[in-house]
């Protein structure tokens, strides 16, 4: 949706993937994990508690965006391709369908973690990876072809956000081949959120200025500080990086011990000798 609400809300949505890849990932690296898509756990859990967050996430996301774009506000029906009174069966609704498709594809990425991680009884990495990719590929790939017709202030926003999205879609594709690097995943985790904070401002910069003046495509000096916004961005999600990976830190010290202790551990080998040594006493 070309509206306020229609930036909000993508906004949030991939602030709070980002805010999960942050929080995920750092337990993980902290953890001494360094596998990105670990085994599902061999205990029967069933199927309510296997199902991932991130799935569920991208496909109640993207269930909602695409209703929202055919069908809000309530009584809007924007299905149709083209009107059949039309005798030149022009195209309607290209923005719609444009952002439907988007978030089908999120959607759809959603759906294929649920079935890899809830309903295989092996967990399948590349079919995850690859619906993730998919969705940041296509999306990219229409952010591209996104700015007819729009105000050079739209453009150039939607510009910023090509970019990061497919610096992004890079890093997936590269993860293909090197999907156990720590640092692709917070750079990952890291656009992810600039993405979200970044379409969160474009809400304000488009349809609410706090000044009440609407930005001049035209001045040189509204295009150049679109550029400088979105470079605080950046720094901003850089920091917030950092402070999520902190806070992660400080609750692992207080409770990841204690969650690592509940597991069964390998004895030491002098343990284990001794530990047999008392067994065959016993036995005679």
């Amino acid at each position: 949706m070309g509206t306020f609400i229609g930036h909000i809300s993508p906004g949030l949505a991939f602030l709070s993937f980002g805010l999960l890849y942050a929080v995920r990932y750092a337990w993980m690296v902290l953890n001494g994990c360094r596998d990105q898509y670990p085994a599902k756990n061999k205990t029967n859990r069933g199927f309510l508690k296997s199902l991932p967050a991130e799935g569920v996430m991208k496909l109640i996301y993207g269930f909602m965006a695409v209703m929202a774009e055919f069908f809000f506000p309530p009584g809007v029906q924007k299905l149709r391709f083209f009107s059949l009174s039309d005798p030149n069966f022009h195209f309607q609704n290209p923005n719609e369908w444009q952002h439907a498709t988007m978030y089908g594809y999120f959607c759809m990425s959603g759906a294929l973690d649920i079935v890899s991680q809830a309903c295989l009884s092996t967990r399948c990495p590349l079919l995850e990876h690859a619906g993730t990719t998919a969705a940041f590929f296509v999306t990219t790939l229409l952010l591209k072809f996104h700015a007819h017709g729009k105000e050079a202030v739209e453009v150039q926003v939607h510009l910023l956000l090509l970019l990061t999205c497919a610096i992004t879609c890079a890093i997936f594709i590269f993860e293909f081949w090197w999907p156990n690097q720590p640092k692709l995943w917070f750079t990952k985790a890291w656009l992810v959120l600039v993405q979200g904070t970044w379409l969160l401002h474009v809400a304000f910069i488009l349809y609410k200025p706090p000044t009440g003046q609407y930005w001049n495509g035209e001045d040189p000096a509204d295009l150049m500080f679109l550029t400088t916004f979105y470079c605080w961005h950046l720094a901003f999600n850089s920091g917030l990086m950092g402070a999520l990976f902190w806070a992660t830190y400080l609750v692992h010290r207080r409770v990841g011990g204690k969650l690592k202790n509940t597991g069964y551990q390998l004895a030491e080998n002098g343990e284990l000798e001794k530990l047999t040594l008392y067994d065959g006493d016993e036995e005679l």
